[in-house]
């Protein structure tokens, strides 16, 4: 069971996203083990517009919160998922002048990147990392946040006022695999401080033969060019008409129209956005999950969980989705090179799977179980403690 008392530190978005889920999964494994944890939790629909001039970069209201919160619950440890926008990054001032450390998990790229991705106009982007140290002036001249010189201005002093002023030098960093790990290293964080420890689910490995069942191919995710829908929709053009593939998912409403009006054919199958237990169930029920992502990602759990449900991941080499399947499959034999490839694996794909391609074991999934990621994470809280 475990000591320790924890402050878990989340900033819920306006949409609900992944993050939001990691947040609750977390802080729901470390009270199920016993630990004493305590919720400091904002929401982005109470923004305003002038938080953004006055309280983003550094709120008093958290600062003065956090310190009442430590000193009330004797919180040992601070673990921080988002403080944007309102909470701020004063949570890290706080929990240092009380003495306490904080860690926060890097769920995105948001200390390096101001659109907290790590692109531009559709293509990976690193110019405001240079010389092991962040730069913010490629982000003002491009625009970076939401293509508004205003917006990115205001961004950028959230990021710069907590670089000027050292919130981040006494932090501790998750990051959710070794391909973050490096990139953060890169950016003036220094790599002692930076743990990896990846997402987890509470799903259960299932690898149930429903082979007469597998017809179809998956994508499961958001409708975004980012998440390349569309250079799998390019391929499929390419494949013949009795292989289909099943689009599930939402994006913009424009976006999606424009979607179905240029892929409208009859091996594409729009199925909108899924509940959880539907998604789950037309991944048990494909042949394989396409996975085609433009940018690095953060951790994209539906490789995981298409894993966990018996079902392989065709995935390009790139980004953290490339290490995660790498990983799994123990070997780069069964990812894409190039997206142009993605056709000839599709149509071939019962022949490669009989060959073994495909074939992955339930123990290379260990880490994404809740007792081996509780064991991660209680090594990490319990370095953190030892350095202080």
């Amino acid at each position: 069971m475990g000591d320790f008392r924890i402050l878990a530190v989340h900033n819920f978005y306006k949409i609900p996203g992944g993050e939001d889920s990691v947040f609750a999964n977390e802080c729901k494994l470390l009270k199920c083990n016993g630990n004493d944890v305590t919720l400091y939790t904002r929401h982005n629909k109470e923004l305003k517009g002038t938080d953004l001039f006055f309280t983003a970069p550094f709120s008093k209201k958290t600062y003065r919160d956090v310190r009442e919160l430590i000193q009330s619950h004797n919180i040992n440890i601070v673990h921080v998922h988002n403080d944007r926008f309102l909470i701020s990054p004063s949570v890290f001032k706080a929990a240092s002048d009380e003495g306490v450390p904080v860690v926060q998990t890097l769920h995105n790229f948001r200390l390096l990147c101001i659109n907290a991705m790590l692109t531009r106009e559709g293509k990976v982007c690193r110019e405001c990392l240079k010389d092991n140290k962040v730069i913010f002036a490629p982000a003002i001249h491009h625009k970076c946040y939401r293509n508004n010189i205003l917006l990115t201005e205001l961004a950028l002093r959230i990021n710069k006022n907590a670089y000027r002023n050292g919130l981040y030098d006494k932090a501790f960093f998750i990051a959710l695999t070794d391909f973050n790990r490096e990139i953060f290293s890169k950016s003036g964080i220094n790599g002692d401080r930076i743990f990896v420890k990846p997402n987890f689910t509470f799903s259960t490995f299932n690898d149930a033969d429903r082979a007469g069942e597998r017809k179809d191919f998956i994508y499961l995710g958001r409708l975004d060019p980012l998440k390349g829908i569309e250079d799998i929709l390019e391929e499929w053009k390419r494949v013949p008409e009795d292989i289909v593939l099943n689009v599930a998912g939402s994006g913009e409403e424009g976006y999606m129209n424009n979607l179905k009006a240029r892929y409208s054919m009859a091996n594409v199958r729009f199925l909108g956005a899924l509940s959880h237990e539907d998604a789950m169930e037309k991944l048990r029920t494909s042949r394989a999950m396409v996975f085609a992502s433009r940018w690095y990602e953060g951790f994209p759990m539906t490789i995981i969980e298409s894993f966990l449900n018996g079902t392989p991941v065709i995935g390009k080499n790139f980004g953290n989705g490339g290490d995660i399947i790498k990983k799994i499959y123990g070997s780069e034999e069964p990812l894409i090179n190039d997206i142009s490839e993605l056709h000839n694996r599709v149509i071939n794909f019962d022949r490669d799977s009989a060959d073994g391609l495909y074939r992955y074991g339930k123990e290379t999934l260990n880490d994404f179980t809740p007792d081996r990621n509780y064991e991660i994470l209680m090594g990490i809280y319990n370095k953190i403690l030892s350095e202080q």
